[in-house]
């Protein structure tokens, strides 16, 4: 029955950390530019219960885990503002953005900027929008035009070139937080840009978060998380009524 009984607690772990998975995704559901994650548990295959030989009674149990976590890069659809700080891409293509901590080139697909008390074109408080060379943007105005391959405009006639990174969709990522990204096997930051792409001024992009489908997710991680809990109650209560007549024939 021990084995039993970490099977059940086994499964309520991996139920909550997917809970928590699709708790973040609901609660970014309204975040611009926001990608959503799934959490990936290892397979059917991979947990089954392995046996050292066909005629022996010992043997080792693998349990599933959450292997790890997918962001879906698909994107979201947009809105319209009207604001000339508003942008949107069209395409796998992302903003260059400069943490602000760190100092590090990140990626967002995140185009609701704003502009800093220094006049730098900034992602809020997350960090600085860089240009085609890995610079800040010291923009000082916001009457400016944006061309959709990312050139900036003012009306005082400076240009900027937007730094503008290409990730092709399905490619792994790493979130640095819900709007920042990386991605991983050393995929270049910037460069040359394989496809047709569109920036679209006075749009932003929505979080392309199913909220419909991430509440039926919810529901059924709940129900299973339920399950295993009961299944870990009855173990228990199985375990001790064992320990009990044990000690009485004792």
């Amino acid at each position: 029955m021990l084995r039993g009984y970490y099977t059940a607690a086994n499964g309520m772990i991996n139920e909550q950390r997917i809970m928590n998975v699709i708790t973040n995704n609901l609660a970014n559901a309204k975040t611009a530019g926001y990608k959503s994650d799934e959490a990936i548990p290892t397979t059917f295959a991979e947990a089954l219960l392995l046996i050292n030989s066909r005629h022996s009674n010992t043997g080792t149990i693998r349990y599933r885990t959450i292997d790890y976590t997918f962001t879906d890069l698909e994107q979201g659809t947009f809105e319209n503002t009207n604001s000339r700080l508003d942008m949107a891409i069209v395409g796998n293509v992302y903003f260059n953005i400069e943490e602000r901590r760190s100092g590090e080139r990140l990626l967002t697909r995140n185009g609701q900027f704003t502009i800093n008390a220094e006049g730098y074109l900034t992602l809020g408080s997350s960090g600085y929008v860089l240009d085609a060379n890995g610079e800040r943007i010291q923009i000082g105005t916001a009457d400016f035009q944006v061309d959709r391959y990312g050139q900036i405009t003012t009306d005082d006639g400076r240009t900027f070139d937007l730094g503008l990174s290409y990730i092709a969709g399905g490619t792994d990522i790493e979130k640095v937080d819900d709007n920042l990204m990386r991605p991983y096997e050393d995929t270049p930051i910037g460069g040359d840009i394989p496809e047709r792409y569109r920036i679209m001024q006075g749009w932003y992009e929505r979080s392309n978060v199913d909220v419909a489908e991430e509440t039926i997710k919810a529901m059924d991680s709940q129900h299973v998380f339920t399950a295993c809990s009961t299944a870990l109650k009855i173990a228990n209560s199985i375990n001790q009524l064992a320990a009990n007549e044990l000690a009485k024939i004792n």
